[in-house]
């Protein structure tokens, strides 16, 4: 149950971290994503790769400025958009196949692994599609967070790179582990409720009440949001999580940037 294991003791980095060298590592990503809703794999890339993906990041935002911004929200913030303004930056995506393949190469290749294709079909179950698009999002403006704690409206399991170093004041990735089961219940309701995604409700400490909060995840706000794990890592960190894992992008402090790319993987066939 949620209630035990929340109350099992406060989950440490550590113990979501996998090793990408080692032979099991697909199996381990899926293993940790199960059990807690994210791994966390340190450094996964380096040298030239690292280079390569931010490279073709620079690539393109360069390519589009000079074209018309949609404005984005939270709602909507990564539906049929391809290049877009946020709150906190500027945000590409960018469909799987061919139009992935020719703007960002490399991006690509790293995004298409088979060991992702592994670890996405453990998780996920057979039929899945991996990295079905993929979002790039440069945050500059600094805000005291570059989005709340949320989850998103349709179920995935996302694939995330740092490329820039990251701490406590450039955005980090933070989740609360464990919470991905009640979440699903949370999210399921909400679809049968409004069928529309414009209306379903995500945010889950603005949104949510303490009495609903304490009925599905055992305990009030407060300390929920103290099981939070902040993920410090290196520039080229990857980030493996179920997207009903409650998580947010921290603050962002000024003269600081986030640069990151992910992938958003799903249950059956997507075109």
């Amino acid at each position: 149950m949620i209630v035990g294991d929340l109350l099992s003791g406060r989950v440490g980095i550590s113990e979501l971290t996998v090793d990408g060298q080692g032979e099991k590592f697909a199996h381990e990503v899926a293993e940790k994503v199960k059990e807690y809703g994210v791994a966390l794999v340190p450094g996964w890339l380096a040298g030239d790769e690292l280079a390569a993906l931010q490279d073709e990041f620079e690539g393109v935002f360069a390519a589009a400025e000079g074209r018309e911004l949609e404005q984005l929200t939270d709602e909507g913030k990564d539906i049929s958009h391809h290049y877009g303004q946020t709150r906190t930056g500027l945000h590409l995506k960018y469909n799987h196949g061919d139009e992935l393949k020719n703007a960002l190469p490399r991006t690509h290749e790293v995004f298409t692994q088979d060991w992702m294709a592994s670890a996405a079909a453990s998780y996920l179950g057979v039929p899945c599609t991996l990295n079905r698009h993929l979002i790039l999002t440069d945050d500059f403006k600094p805000d005291e967070e570059i989005i709340s704690y949320h989850f998103d409206e349709v179920g995935a399991l996302k694939f995330l790179v740092y490329l820039d170093d990251v701490d406590r004041e450039n955005g980090p990735f933070q989740a609360i582990p464990r919470t991905a089961p009640a979440t699903s219940r949370i999210r399921e309701s909400e679809w049968l409720r409004f069928d529309d995604f414009k209306k379903i409700r995500f945010d889950v400490f603005n949104q949510y009440s303490e009495e609903l909060i304490h009925t599905l995840y055992g305990q009030y706000k407060s300390f929920l949001l103290s099981r939070s794990i902040t993920f410090q890592a290196p520039a080229g960190s990857l980030l493996v999580f179920d997207t009903d894992t409650i998580h947010r992008a921290g603050p962002l402090a000024e003269g600081r940037r986030r640069r990151v790319v992910r992938g958003s993987s799903y249950r059956g066939y997507w075109p």
